[in-house]
């Protein structure tokens, strides 16, 4: 026979409380990541717009499809960054929901 004490015998495990500040840090997080990625989208679609047009040429662009002016290396730079942000956002999120409740 095994010798145990007394108050283990009857004693349930105790569970620790439920962590919400990770559950809402996730809900935050989630919802920034989307936010980052929607304001990227629209910046980049946006400045596309802006240096092609939308639709076929008509006379009031340059003809020339070689004398437009594309977007600069600043608009990847952007897209870049957002991305970064969105995949720290997600993992952060992912961690929150993952933990214990």
């Amino acid at each position: 026979m095994q010798a145990t004490s007394e108050a283990a015998i009857g004693a349930e495990p105790v569970l620790a409380p439920p962590r919400r500040k990770s559950y809402l840090k996730a809900n935050v997080a989630t919802v920034l990541a989307i936010a980052v990625a929607a304001t990227a989208a629209w910046v980049t679609a946006m400045a596309c717009v802006e240096a092609y047009g939308i639709g076929v040429t008509h006379y009031g662009q340059s003809t020339d499809p070689a004398k437009r002016a594309g977007p600069d290396a600043s608009l990847f730079v952007l897209d870049a960054l957002a991305l970064v942000i969105v995949i720290v956002l997600a993992r952060v999120a992912i961690r929150g929901f993952r933990s214990p409740r």
